[in-house]
């Protein structure tokens, strides 16, 4: 679910094409990430941190992917 969840996080900040959400969100991921660890009783492991960056990353870079395959295909 956070790979999901960091995904589509991803896809959406691209959407936005603002320099400012690219920066922030990962951020604001490891914020969120670090409070939940904090109100965590039990162990909290950085691999799920790790997941929810690489696939914001992943959603970033579908996004670029998608919206150059639909201009080279439009020129042609």
């Amino acid at each position: 679910m956070i790979i999901l969840t960091a995904f589509t996080i991803g896809l959406l900040a691209a959407g936005t094409r603002s320099l400012i959400c690219y920066v922030m969100t990962p951020w604001l991921i490891i914020i969120a990430f670090a409070l939940a660890a904090l109100c965590s009783l039990g162990n909290v492991s950085l691999f799920a941190l790790v997941l929810a960056i690489l696939s914001y990353n992943a959603g970033v870079i579908a996004t670029f992917l998608t919206a150059l395959a639909v201009e080279l295909r439009s020129e042609a």
